[in-house]
């Protein structure tokens, strides 16, 4: 995470940061760790053949007390280049058809979810300064 380094020395709060694709990590103490600096971990590409896995990441957060600073994501659509018809359609409805349901079955309640569905977008693409305080 020498992105956040970087950033510290330029002035600039970690929150300023959002790890994309951080799910492509398999260390979940490094997304802990991550989230403690006070950056953004997005998890991205909740679809029917991944939900598991990004449930998993989602409750490691949310036990390690950082549910407050995730992401979450879904690749939907359909068109990929080269493939008949644009490729097979993804439904955009995943994230609230199986996601939110495969979550609340893991203990994740109202206030889990609307911090991680409408809370943590909100502060994350606000438009703010995002510097360190003078004497960091």
């Amino acid at each position: 995470m020498e992105i956040l380094e970087v950033l510290q020395k330029g002035g600039v709060s970690p929150e300023a940061y959002v790890w994309v694709h951080s799910q492509n990590d398999k260390e979940q103490a490094g997304r802990s760790w991550a989230a403690q600096q006070g950056s953004w971990v997005e998890l991205d590409g909740v679809g029917s053949g991944s939900i598991g896995a990004h449930v998993e990441a989602v409750l490691d957060l949310w036990r390690r007390g950082r549910l407050d600073r995730v992401l979450v994501s879904q690749d939907a659509g359909w068109y990929h280049v080269g493939e008949p018809g644009g490729g097979t359609y993804r439904p955009h409805t995943v994230l609230f058809d199986a996601f939110v349901p495969a979550l609340r079955a893991r203990g994740i309640g109202d206030v889990g979810i609307s911090t991680l569905l409408i809370e943590n977008p909100a502060r994350a693409f606000a438009i703010r300064r995002r510097a360190l305080p003078p004497s960091a």
